[in-house]
Order: C-alpha cells, then structure tokens, then sequence
C-alpha cells in the first residue's frame, strides 16, 4: 500500500475533516482508503487510528486544522519503539 506520501524514507497520513461526511474527520492513508470517524472527538479517533497504522515502524501524521488547508501540528514516530516526537510546521 502506497501512503498518502513519502519523506526521507518515512510514510505519511493525513489527518483532515472528511469532504464527504459533515463533521467527521479523517485518516488519510492512499487513494480509497480514507476511514472517516464521528463525533464525539472525530479528530481524536482519526489521530489514534493514523497513530496505530504505523505498528513501530517509522512515519508522520500530519493533523490539519478544522479549514483543512494548513497542518496544525506533526507526530514523527522514529520507527525504533520511542515516544512520538510533535512539532508544528
């Protein structure tokens, strides 16, 4: 499965509001495969779900605001079973 995209060597999923389900947020990992979670804490669940995706390996979540148009903040998993690194970009 190719990820939504690819720096350094790391996958990358999108965390964004669903353009298809008002009020609900998004994981997004590749073409057709974008599960969308409800509210309560739509974001949330999408953050924990793009979180669990990468089972220890290396990658990014980037969470995009409530405009879906700038990333609000980055979660970097370095692939060796540490903490995730947040940063904002």
């Amino acid at each position: 499965m190719e990820l939504v995209g690819r720096r350094h060597g790391m996958n990358i999923i999108e965390v964004r509001p669903s353009k298809k389900l008002k009020g609900a947020w998004a994981a997004f990992e590749a073409s057709g495969v974008e599960p969308a979670f409800a509210a309560p804490n739509a974001k949330q669940k999408a953050i924990d779900y793009a979180y669990g995706r990468f089972g220890g390996g290396a990658g990014e979540v980037h969470i995009f605001g409530d405009d879906a148009s700038t990333i609000e903040r980055t979660i970097v998993m370095d692939g060796r079973g540490q903490y995730p690194q947040i940063g904002c970009d």
